[in-house]
């Protein structure tokens, strides 16, 4: 439980949660990327299974695929990852020494659609609220009700998780369809610029490119 924001006299009242933080510590916001792997046929195939164990098998070899990518990215050492069932967010601070982010990222979207697991891949640049000196608060409560913290603000994160909601679709929603997505901040942040001129995709605050994904060999 981080102490910054919970503690002792945290309690859950009938009609209310009252939390009182512990300590104050200064805040800052810092440049950083968010990456978001979306499992884009989940229910599909949770509606589609005969099976719940199919169904659990799907979503878990998802999930494995994606982590199994992401260590091999070699992303900034303090890089946090969020689980989030239908999908897998991971964060990290914009750092100059970066590897080259954009072709790894059109290669992991590439990986899972070779593994079968159709999907939108999302890559987002903006600031972010942090512990000066730390990374985001990570934390989840011993006790019912169970409590995960697992961000400040970020614009990362809330990028993302629009551009995967617009890319949504089924029979009475239009979507932007599975595939690789990158917001024009997070190209600027690489140095990168669109070859020709790609249809703008936009989003709350934010504008997208859909990208083809980088053909990989089979593992």
């Amino acid at each position: 439980m981080h102490p910054a924001i919970f503690d002792a006299a945290a309690v859950w009242g009938r009609a209310s949660l009252v939390v009182v933080p512990a300590r104050e510590e200064p805040m800052i916001d810092e440049d950083a990327f968010g990456l978001l792997f979306s499992y884009c046929e989940v229910e599909d195939d949770e509606y589609g299974s005969d099976e719940r164990d199919d169904f659990v098998r799907r979503f878990q070899g998802f999930e494995r695929h994606v982590l199994d990518i992401v260590s091999g990215m070699g992303l900034p050492s303090d890089h946090h990852i969020v689980c989030l069932g239908h999908a897998v967010y991971v964060e990290f601070r914009d750092d100059e020494a970066l590897p080259e982010l954009l072709g790894l990222f059109r290669a992991a979207s590439a990986r899972l659609l070779r593994a079968g697991f159709a999907n939108v891949t999302v890559l987002a640049h903006g600031s972010r609220w942090v512990n000066e000196g730390e990374g985001p608060p990570l934390s989840i409560s011993p006790a019912a009700p169970r409590i995960a913290v697992i961000s400040r603000p970020s614009e990362p994160l809330r990028r993302v998780l629009d551009a995967e909601t617009l890319a949504r679709r089924d029979e009475d929603t239009d979507g932007w369809g599975p595939g690789a997505y990158v917001d024009t901040e997070a190209l600027d942040a690489l140095g990168k610029r669109p070859k020709n001129a790609p249809t703008v995709l936009r989003a709350c605050g934010a504008q997208f490119f859909r990208i083809p994904p980088l053909p990989v060999e089979a593992r």
